[in-house]
């Protein structure tokens, strides 16, 4: 929400007040626009002073940093129009500057917690090498089915559910994966490095069971607390965790900066989503692994089967088809 503040408004003549009053107001509904999702309310200042000539002075105090610039005139209105277009420009690259940070942290946490969830498997595997009862993957699965989650989660949004049906359906469909990964297992014929590919599995089998059948649901969209090592990002305006980014799908960086510069971020989110919709249940899932939790085809091999190489041609051909869509988007 943006608070707006001006300050020596009588220090105006007369044959300028109205001018100036309307240009205020067009410029505080388009910043309510601009930061209409920003995760902090936000103070919009206008300062005149009189003397020799006007000085303009227009503030505001983003998550980031404070900014401020000042224009003199003697005509208040050209001070205005003029601090305020300089103003836009510094806004804009200050928004910039906070998605840049704000992903680069997303990609560093997303990274460490996969990181951590890999050594911790590791040394349980080897903790427990010996041991000969079923339930001495516990721990493991039960951090497998984390990636279970967050991955359902995702599933689900691209299958067009809302936010109350999410909430209600994913931890019965989680506890489901649970119980059924625990009826096949058998640790004669399994061993811990075919956990992810049997829970991701069994994942996929629910989905498709679920796309078939459909499902009504009620309540509200539970997002739980980041934990881990990694500072957990804060996502700056316009955007939500499990958003797809330009950055996330696109290499040229030329191509980034145009579609930031020209879309809001859920439009950008909705082109990459419906490209995906495209693509079969098995490329989905891989895509989406690797676009969105950070997995290196080799990963998602191991975790959905399937040739890394062939992932990896998979990958490259959806960017290609996404950077296709966005330079026709802002032609």
């Amino acid at each position: 929400m943006i608070h707006l503040e001006i300050y020596n408004f009588n220090e105006l003549e007369a044959p300028y007040i109205d001018e100036v009053r309307k240009i205020i107001q067009s410029k505080k509904d388009y910043y309510e626009q601009l930061f209409k999702k920003y995760p902090k309310d936000l103070l919009l200042e206008v300062k005149f002073n009189k003397d020799k000539e006007y000085r303009v002075s227009i503030g505001i105090n983003m998550q980031s940093k404070d900014i401020r610039i000042v224009e003199t005139d003697r005509d208040p209105v050209a001070a205005l129009r003029r601090a305020f277009a300089e103003f836009k420009k510094t806004v804009k690259r200050q928004l910039a500057h906070e998605r840049k940070d704000y992903l680069y942290k997303r990609k560093r946490y997303r990274q460490q917690k996969w990181k951590n969830q890999f050594e911790l498997l590791v040394s349980e595997m080897q903790d427990e090498k010996q041991q000969e009862a079923k339930p001495r993957y516990a721990k493991k699965v039960k951090n497998s089915l984390q990636a279970v989650r967050k991955y359902l989660k995702t599933r689900l949004k691209t299958l067009g559910l809302t936010k109350k049906q999410i909430k209600a359906q994913l931890p019965a469909l989680v506890e489901a994966v649970e119980k059924r990964f625990y009826a096949v297992f058998d640790p004669k014929q399994h061993g811990p490095e075919d956990l992810d590919a049997l829970l991701f599995g069994i994942a996929e089998e629910l989905l498709s069971t679920f796309e078939q059948t459909g499902a009504e649901a009620e309540g509200e969209e539970h997002i739980e607390e980041f934990a881990g090592d990694a500072e957990a990002p804060q996502a700056p305006g316009n955007e939500v965790e499990e958003m797809y980014f330009a950055e996330d799908v696109l290499e040229n960086q030329d191509l980034i900066d145009k579609v930031n510069e020209q879309m809001e971020a859920q439009k950008v989110d909705e082109i990459i989503t419906n490209l995906m919709r495209n693509e079969n249940r098995n490329d989905q899932a891989a895509l989406q692994l690797h676009f969105l939790e950070q997995f290196s085809p080799e990963e998602i091999a191991g975790a959905l089967g399937g040739n890394a190489d062939e992932i990896r041609r998979k990958i490259e051909a959806f960017r290609q088809r996404a950077e296709d869509e966005f330079r026709k988007q802002t032609a």
